[in-house]
Order: C-alpha cells, then sequence, then structure tokens
C-alpha cells in the first residue's frame, strides 16, 4: 500500500526500522571510514614482519688465510676493512686509483702484523673494465682465490650536480660509483662462483640512495643504481645451483672518510682551500687523525671502523643482506622511518621527495616525531 494509507502505527514502525537503517548505514560508513584511515597511516599498507636468515652459507669467509680484494682500499671504509682483513690472518689486495694511498695503507698493515707479501698493491680504476679484469687477474695469480671483493671506490660533488646540469661530473660519479661496482662483479663474480668456496661480495651503497635528499642528484642515482645492482646480483646467486657466493649491501650513515675533501677538490680545482679540509686524516688545518676525528664525533659522524663492526658482524652471521649503518645523529628507527616515508610517496601518489616539500613539511614532522 502507498504510504498514505498504511496504518499509523505500521508507518511508524517503517519510520523506526528507516531510522535503525540509516544508523546502521552510519556506523558501517564510520568502520569503512575508520578501515581507509587506517589504511592512511604510516604503518599501512600491511607488511611482512622482520625475519632474516642466510641465504647462502658462507661461513668462515672472514678466516685466517683467506683472500681480500678491496677496491677503493686508500682511506676510509676501505682501508679499515683491509686492517681489520690483516687482524684476522686475511690475505689483502689494495686495488685503488691512489697508488700512493694505497701503499701507505699496506705499510699499516705490514705494522699491524701482516707477514710481507700477504698485502699487495694494485693499481686499479674501477670506471674502466680492464682495470678490474687486471685487479682480478693479479689477486688469483698472487693468492689463487677470492673470498670477499669489496666495491667501495666513489665520488661525489658535495650537493653540486643537480638533475640537469654538470655533465661532466654527472659522468665521473656514475662512471666510479655504478659503473666501477658493475665491473667489479663483471670481473670477479664469475669467478667466485666457479672457486666454489664460501665467498662474499659487498657493494657500498649510501642512504642517499634511498631517501634521495635533493642536491647531489648524481651521486643519489648512482647509489640508487648501486642498490638495484646489488639486489639483482644477490638474487641471482642464490638462484644458482650450487653457488657458494653471496652478496650484501652496505648502506653508511654520516661517516668520517676523505670523500668530501676529494669533492671539494674536485669541484673547486685551484679555488679549494686545504685549511678548509675536513676529513679523516685532518680537520680546518690541524693534520691529525684522532683530532678529526673527534671533531666528526662531535657532528654525529660514525668512525669508518664502526661501519666496519656492522659490515663484518652481518657477513659473519650471513644476515642482513641490507646492512644499513646507523650514526651519532640517527637511530635505526629513524632511517626506518625515513625510508618508508620515501616508500610512500610512491605507495600514497604524493609529491616526489615530500619530505623536503612545503605542502608536507609539518605531516612529516609530526610523523617523524614517532621515530
Amino acid at each position: 500500500l502507498p504510504a498514505s494509507s498504511q496504518p499509523a502505527s505500521a508507518r511508524s514502525s517503517r519510520q523506526h526500522m528507516d531510522a535503525r537503517s540509516a544508523l546502521v548505514g552510519a556506523a558501517l560508513g564510520a568502520a569503512a571510514s575508520v578501515c581507509v584511515l587506517r589504511l592512511l597511516r604510516p604503518n599501512s599498507p600491511p607488511r611482512g614482519a622482520l625475519r632474516q636468515h642466510a641465504p647462502v652459507d658462507t661461513a668462515g669467509v672472514l678466516a685466517t688465510g683467506k683472500v681480500a680484494v678491496i677496491i677503493g682500499s686508500g682511506s676510509g671504509i676501505g682501508r679499515c676493512a683491509a686492517l681489520r682483513c690483516v687482524a684476522l690472518g686475511m690475505k689483502v689486495m689494495l686495488a685503488d686509483i691512489d697508488v700512493p694511498d694505497a701503499t701507505s695503507v699496506q705499510a699499516e698493515c705490514e705494522a699491524a702484523g701482516a707477514p710481507k707479501g700477504s698485502v699487495v698493491v694494485q693499481r686499479c680504476d674501477c670506471r674502466v673494465e680492464a682495470d678490474v679484469r687486471a685487479a682480478r687477474d693479479a689477486a688469483y695469480a698472487a693468492f689463487g682465490a677470492v673470498h670477499l671483493l669489496m666495491n667501495n671506490a666513489a665520488m661525489q660533488s658535495n650537493n653540486r650536480c643537480g638533475p640537469y646540469e654538470h655533465p661532466d661530473r654527472w659522468k665521473v660519479i656514475l662512471d666510479t660509483n655504478l659503473l666501477g661496482v658493475y665491473h667489479g662483479g663483471l670481473a670477479f663474480a664469475p669467478s667466485m662462483v666457479e672457486q666454489a668456496e664460501p665467498s662474499v661480495i659487498v657493494n657500498t651503497g649510501s642512504k642517499q640512495g634511498i631517501t634521495m635528499p635533493p642536491g647531489d642528484t648524481a651521486y643519489n642515482v648512482s647509489k640508487a643504481g648501486v642498490k638495484v645492482l646489488t639486489e639483482a646480483l644477490q638474487h641471482q646467486l642464490r638462484s644458482t645451483d650450487g653457488c657458494r657466493v653471496n652478496a650484501f649491501l652496505l648502506v653508511p650513515g654520516c661517516v668520517n672518510t676523505m670523500i668530501r675533501t676529494r669533492g671539494d677538490k674536485w669541484v673547486e680545482g685551484a679555488a679549494f682551500k686545504p685549511d678548509r679540509a675536513k676529513d679523516e686524516r685532518e680537520y680546518n688545518g690541524v693534520v691529525d687523525r684522532a683530532y678529526a676525528a673527534e671533531k666528526w664525533r662531535e657532528r654525529g659522524a660514525w668512525q669508518p671502523d664502526q661501519v666496519i663492526d656492522e659490515l663484518f658482524g652481518a657477513i659473519a652471521a650471513g644476515t642482513p643482506f641490507y646492512v644499513i649503518c646507523a650514526d651519532g645523529e640517527t637511530t635505526r628507527a629513524m632511517d626506518d622511518g625515513r625510508m618508508q616515508w620515501a616508500m610512500d610517496d610512491l605507495v600514497f601518489r604524493r609529491a616526489p621527495l615530500s619530505r623536503w616539500s612545503e605542502e608536507y613539511k609539518a605531516e612529516y614532522a609530526r610523523v617523524a616525531r614517532g621515530f
């Protein structure tokens, strides 16, 4: 019957039912809204749990008699890796474009107890494929095997290489940081797989290759490329029957090395002022490693040996693949939060690099308080 023809009691009952339906609908709508809001929170969409395992058993790589080749070994992280390898009784090839620097590290290794002949220097420009192949041939000729390869050489312009400028700087940075790492894998990986002994390849990336802070675009691109390349390398190694080689991506934070000073010298040329150098060897004209280390600690930097602690711990355990180092300024939670924010730019279709956008500045600050 039309509503006007229904008894008053029936109309009243129907109105109550409509009201209840409206309330139920509103409740369901609210629940749906809550679900949507939950999806928009920083911890969504649902993600997997922390789980670490060694995809390739490489136990015993860091041991007496094993062989390390370190490309980019004349200073910084590479230098400390060499000294740590020597302390473990390993043999080491110091491959570097700067032979005097590598020779200085060789002397340090021998002073630390390395037997004569157990640490050798090889000039190697990682940008040149033939140089890296020559380093491989020399390492196998000298020691018969390679159990640890570190592709560690890098250059940066210190925030002076944007997305459409300085093609000359782009070429040097990409050739060194990305193609240099590729050349290392190209030359060494097949031989290391073929030798059928537990072995490890370490490629040095950067947090800048994940969070992409504006400024040094070429460096960010190169280190993002290293991340992708190393992920693919590890996948291929673990998918190869009988392969005994594992791979790790080393991701340092702020570390006291020579890379900033070398970048300034390269970009500024004759205008570079040596008394402004701030690196592992000197700080504002004071040539003293201990003094420089203390000044960098005050700025929140880690020392290279702390990075090696993290890396060698991961190699010994066989995991994690992503060796993401904290420093004096950032905690693990801060690093994880920053990386998640960067990835969520894609998930939430935000503006790229939204962390540095005025539109998202307040939101990021609010979210970052939870890191």
